[in-house]
């Protein structure tokens, strides 16, 4: 990461950890809407079981500078044993651009790979260059798959993929 100062450490959640998720989670959907199918309302109406399964079901990485969370990503558990999803990626925006992203998307790659996976999959929004460059950058390359946007009539979500390994 360029540059002076202090730099993000990447940690996993675990269960009991359920309010630091919620508490990023809800930054996240306040901060960036159109970047996600679920609303801040929404998430803040689930209750903690919902939050503890979310830690419990897949990987949930957070990026901590002292006691402050700087970023989230979550890695999905998906159809199959050989593919784990990407989702819920998001950095604050003094932290945009420093590495923080890149941090958090290698850690789920590491996490799939621990799993044995030979491959990871995303949904972004078809509309967010960004975004998409960003995941090429990762080597995540367009499927040529899309769908609606979930709650966003008129949009659509692109799927992208990583192979980790040959498929079997």
């Amino acid at each position: 990461m360029a540059g002076d100062g202090p730099r993000p450490v990447i940690g996993r959640l675990a269960e009991d950890d359920w309010r630091a998720w919620r508490d990023i989670r809800l930054a996240a959907l306040t901060e960036a809407p159109r970047s996600f199918a679920d609303t801040a309302a929404e998430a803040g109406a689930l209750g903690e079981q919902d939050w503890r399964a979310m830690t419990r079901d897949g990987a949930i990485f957070i990026a901590t500078v002292g006691s402050q969370a700087v970023g989230v990503v979550a890695g999905l558990p998906r159809d199959g044993a050989l593919e784990r999803g990407l989702g819920a990626m998001w950095v604050a925006p003094a932290w945009r651009g420093r590495g923080v992203a890149a941090m958090l998307a290698g850690a789920v790659i590491d996490w799939a790979r621990s799993q044995g996976c030979s491959r990871i999959s995303l949904w972004v929004p078809a509309d967010d260059g960004r975004a998409r460059a960003f995941y090429r950058r990762q080597g995540f390359q367009p499927t040529g798959r899309a769908r609606p946007f979930p709650g966003a009539p008129g949009r659509s979500i692109a799927e992208m993929r990583l192979r980790l390994a040959a498929a079997p």
